[in-house]
């Protein structure tokens, strides 16, 4: 005669109903780790093209009125539409033609080959960031990753004569 415990563990390792469960169990933690790791970076790219926008934004405004400083980093903070921007602009001067180009001062009122020198403005935004997973390294084997902690964006527009 048949021991019940033997019938039991036979019926129990022919089932195969716990098998999903078990795939699930182990596969979850692995889908959710992967969707939190693409919700974050798409918010590092929303985040870093706003202060993108925002650091254009200031720069057209100072082609059109380069001797407005605070304004053009106020323009360029209100753009990014973030808040914990930081802006800052500056201007530089050159000489000549590429690849052949001289930095002069902006004081400067005409090239040594003639003409004028060319002036541009360039603004840069910059904001904090913290990751929504961790903000220390993780490490997976030889490779570890250090998630960012600050971001920041420049642009370069000449300013016309």
């Amino acid at each position: 005669m048949r021991s019940l415990t033997g019938i039991f563990l036979r019926r129990l390792a022919s089932q195969e109903d716990g098998n999903v469960l078990i795939e699930f169990a182990l596969a979850a933690p692995v889908l959710c780790f992967m969707l939190l790791g693409g919700l974050d970076l798409g918010r590092y790219v929303m985040q870093k093209s706003a202060i993108g926008e925002g650091a254009r934004a200031g720069a057209q405004y100072g082609v059109f009125n380069p001797t407005d400083s605070a304004n053009i980093n106020t323009t360029a903070q209100n753009a990014a539409g973030q808040s914990g921007v930081t802006a800052t602009n500056s201007f530089s001067c050159e000489c000549g033609t590429a690849p052949t180009t001289t930095t002069v001062s902006c004081t400067t009122t005409s090239c040594a080959g003639g003409g004028t020198p060319k002036q541009y403005i360039t603004v840069t935004t910059s904001k904090p960031y913290s990751s929504v997973l961790t903000s220390s390294t993780l490490n997976f084997g030889a490779f570890s990753w250090t998630p960012p902690t600050s971001m920041s964006a420049s642009v370069t527009m000449i300013v016309p004569q």
